[in-house]
């Protein structure tokens, strides 16, 4: 777990002032909160809803700030609703900025809801706090095979389907296909119509699979059996045509079967007509 960075941002102007009220008197103006966020990147969780395996390690990184130092910064992890437990506890700290905290978890052995409460308050007892809800799925089963390039050691590709290179592939046979080849195994297929001019950058299948579109985020912390099928059921309707662009990520169901794949698209190419590509990498279940 890394160190708090404390830096400091120097002795500000109060904001104690005085106003009149309605009825004459005087009221002063509520002390303010210390200011708390999460970091967002692909590396952290930043929001409620992520699915995790079981004994799944996470990161979730803060920042905070305050006009007045920030004395106190807990973390507290609660399990399915059972007993608070104090995961951290800063003790005698004195800084009005908490540049960057990254607290480093593990999820628990067993499926349910844990939630992990983040709170940074001053002296006086203002305090802030801010927390992340997930769901752990369980035993994680095996992890997936990751598949970036080819035995020729070249990126896997799909070209546009009426040019002379493979407009398909196959994933649970890990080879590019042809217009001869079986279609059975075609997963992933370029789709052009005979009266578009111009590629589209679009794929569908020939064997039945669907694809359903997910976050960038979700290439990192979907490893496993259990995440893989959590993100599935989750993930809205299937489909069987899909328009791609850098950056996309997709989970497929294969063949219609109880099989998943996700795929990471990596590049887009239309710089040669008729030999326009995707290229992608992938994770997939081990059968």
């Amino acid at each position: 777990m890394k160190n708090i960075k404390l830096l400091s941002m120097g002795v500000l102007l109060g904001v104690g002032a005085l106003f009149f009220s309605s009825c004459g008197g005087t009221e002063e103006t509520p002390a303010p909160k210390p200011v708390l966020n999460f970091l967002a990147g692909e590396e952290y969780l930043s929001s409620d809803g992520q699915e995790l395996a079981a004994n799944t390690p996470f990161k979730i990184a803060i920042t905070a700030s305050h006009t007045d130092n920030i004395t106190s910064f807990k973390i507290i992890q609660s399990l399915d609703g059972s007993t608070d437990v104090e995961l951290f506890d800063s003790l005698d700290i004195k800084t009005k900025i908490i540049s960057e905290y990254i607290f480093s978890g593990t999820t628990g052995a067993k499926a349910g809801t844990e939630i992990y409460s983040f709170t940074v308050a001053d002296k006086n007892g203002s305090s802030t706090t801010k927390s992340i809800t997930l769901t752990n799925v369980g035993d994680p089963g095996k992890n997936l095979r990751f598949e970036d390039k080819d035995n020729n050691r070249d990126f896997f590709k799909v070209w546009n389907f009426r040019g002379p290179k493979a407009g398909a592939y196959g994933i649970l046979v890990g080879t590019n296909l042809f217009s001869a080849d079986d279609n059975r195994e075609k997963d992933i297929q370029d789709s052009i119509a005979n009266s578009e001019t111009d590629w589209p950058a679009r794929w569908t299948s020939r064997n039945g699979t669907t694809f359903k579109k997910l976050t960038s985020g979700d290439w990192n912390t979907i490893t496993n059996d259990a995440t893989i099928r959590a993100a599935w059921a989750k993930n809205g309707t299937p489909q069987s045509f899909v328009s791609v662009t850098n950056g996309d990520v997709y989970i497929l169901n294969l063949a219609g079967a109880d099989n998943y794949a996700l795929v990471r698209v990596t590049a887009v190419d239309r710089s040669v007509k008729n030999s326009e590509y995707v290229q992608f990498e992938y994770k997939v279940q081990v059968l």
